[in-house]
């Protein structure tokens, strides 16, 4: 037993709990880094991880009633199957081209690493834009039921195309967590505040959380059919992180996390370059 990996897992686990997301996406790059992890082998072991620790946070949200259901399975939907197809062409590629999809694999992590820096420091300010859409929202609601001649709903676009929509946002990111196991949540965010601007926060967050669930187990199940998921090193790791995130929880409470996401953005863009 390497205790290091559990000190890993505590490292990662007090980021997530003082973030609430984005705190994640260093185990992958961790266990390539530091521990010579092989890329295809890290993918897999950080999902089966991610399938624990977003099962317990869906189970919270859904206890708080913040999970919107209906949301979250138009994104799974395009997710499941998408992350399914990108783990056959992993394990497709591995077995016929080598070591070529490794280096694949490393660069891919690298570039969705930055991409997930930058949606940290800009989360803010979507979070800012979410809240000024929800009031224009209502404003509008409002004045439409005192005024007989109020534009009618587009039924068309919320029945049919944002549906779609959605399920294509969720295909898109099931293919990039599948070959990189990164970015379940933080890339979903911007597209559920774009899309669903009637959202609250706390719907918004638990959404993302159960539809992250969704997502990385369908990535840790095709993981473990190919084989291909480290279990020593994932129990190892959730030792660490199980109580690392109850200790940032409580550390959340004293440090804003308007200090702690430039931070954390800075560490994943660096990370991000080491790797490309």
């Amino acid at each position: 037993m390497d205790l290091r990996y559990s000190l890993a897992g505590l490292f990662v686990g007090i980021l997530i709990g003082l973030t609430g997301m984005g705190g994640g996406s260093l185990l992958a790059p961790i266990l390539i880094l530091f521990f010579r992890v092989p890329p295809v082998w890290a993918v897999g072991t950080d999902l089966a991880y991610s399938t624990v620790t977003k099962a317990v946070g869906s189970l919270l949200h859904i206890r708080a009633r913040h999970v919107n259901f209906k949301i979250a399975l138009w994104l799974a939907c395009g997710s499941v199957p998408a992350t399914f197809i990108s783990v056959f062409l992993v394990q497709y590629v591995r077995k016929h081209y080598g070591n070529f999809i490794n280096g694949f694999i490393i660069h891919a992590i690298g570039f969705v690493l930055i991409l997930v820096a930058t949606l940290l420091l800009l989360r803010p300010y979507i979070m800012r834009r979410l809240q000024q859409r929800n009031e224009e929202a209502q404003k509008q609601a409002s004045l439409a039921t005192s005024s007989s001649t109020g534009k009618p709903e587009p039924t068309r676009w919320k029945s049919f195309y944002r549906p779609c929509v959605t399920a294509l946002v969720g295909a898109i990111v099931g293919i990039i967590v599948g070959f990189t196991s990164v970015g379940s949540g933080t890339l979903i965010v911007v597209s559920i505040v774009m899309l669903y601007p009637k959202l609250t926060t706390k719907e918004l967050v638990g959404t993302d959380i159960f539809q992250g669930f969704m997502l990385v187990t369908a990535g840790a199940t095709a993981y473990l059919f190919a084989g291909t998921i480290n279990w020593t090193i994932t129990g190892l790791l959730l030792i660490g992180s199980l109580p690392g995130v109850i200790i940032g929880s409580q550390l959340s409470k004293h440090i804003p996390n308007r200090y702690m996401r430039p931070i954390l953005a800075v560490v994943l863009a660096v990370s991000g370059f080491k790797l490309i």
